[in-house]
């Protein structure tokens, strides 16, 4: 993009419009050029950015910063200072990861006495916002984290709101005082029992999208209450911090995540079998489970299952 350009588009989370393309200097024929060529690409009607490559990220980090192009996309667009971005919508901008939520439409609050509804793309909520739900991020208006958890958590499935609830009680906290208020202001909402049972269930110790989904797994399946982030010794001094130990039942539950292991070095590799071992040489059972694992949750709960009964016969 020309300097005037970028400058535009820097203002406005990276989206721009076409008249403002227009006015910094291009051609209707060169921006559909960019548009053709894979340059720039369209974000909403009349809302375009230059195309990034998201290829490397993880898939909900990619949803959350197309999603952050298509909030600017729908601001860009209005300029009237109307509306409070809010709901997962709110999350994205506040840099939460977005797994399991659905992202089709913008998400705003506004006061007063006009129509909610979907209108264009966005949805539109009618809510009560005091000064404590309302932030801004960047200078955009937004729900606080807090708030725009609990209106996630009340349009989410449980798994996708605990992966939500752990993300901001590790990045920020959330005072039990102003949990409690705000559950009981969407004590009514449609979801609420969700939210609130997310709530109660959400960890700070969750260190990671894939831990909060399979510590959901293993609390569905009817497994114990694991201890999180376990530290380990041996004769030799530290062998490991753990995701999850079941102490009662001798076994440690490990999430495989995504780049956990330097790309499969060898080193890396060499190291992570070395405290594998000292793990069970300690009298522990191990159990590894990957992403590929959660498309069938029956048999990761009975691979730990048998994991538990390894640890009794050895005891």
């Amino acid at each position: 993009m020309n300097p005037r350009l970028t400058v535009l588009a820097a203002a406005s989370g990276g989206v721009f419009s076409r008249r403002q393309a227009l006015t910094s200097g291009y051609t209707a024929g060169q921006i559909a050029e960019r548009l053709a060529d894979g340059r720039w690409e369209r974000i909403r009607h009349g809302q375009y950015a230059e195309r990034l490559d998201l290829t490397t990220m993880p898939h909900w980090d990619q949803q959350r910063i197309r999603h952050q192009l298509a909030i600017h996309a729908v601001l860009n667009s209005r300029r009237d200072g109307s509306v409070v971005i809010s709901h997962q919508s709110a999350l994205a901008l506040h840099g939460m990861p977005l797994w399991g939520l659905d992202l089709d439409r913008v998400h705003v609050t506004r006061s007063g006495d006009r129509t909610g509804g979907l209108i264009a793309g966005v949805q539109h909520h009618l809510g009560g916002l005091v000064p404590a739900d309302v932030t801004t991020v960047d200078g955009v208006p937004v729900t606080a984290l807090p708030r725009a958890l609990v209106e996630t958590a009340c349009t989410a499935s449980f798994e996708a709101a605990v992966v939500a609830a752990d993300a901001v009680l590790r990045e920020s906290g959330l005072e039990d005082a102003e949990l409690r208020r705000l559950l009981q202001a969407i004590e009514f909402w449609p979801g609420s029992p969700t939210a609130r049972a997310a709530m109660q269930f959400a960890s700070p110790l969750s260190e990671s999208v894939g831990e909060s989904r399979l510590r959901v797994l293993m609390h569905q399946f009817g497994l114990p209450d694991p201890v999180l982030q376990a530290e380990f010794y041996d004769a030799d001094g530290f062998v490991a911090r753990v995701d999850f130990d079941f102490p009662s039942d001798a076994t440690i539950v490990e999430f495989d995540g995504l780049l956990k292991y330097g790309a499969g070095s060898p080193e890396v590799l060499v190291r992570e079998k070395r405290r594998e071992d000292r793990l069970r040489a300690i009298g522990r059972q191990v159990v590894r489970v990957t992403w590929a694992d959660f498309n069938r949750p029956d048999r990761v709960a009975a691979t730990i299952g048998d994991a538990f009964a390894r640890a009794r016969r050895a005891a």
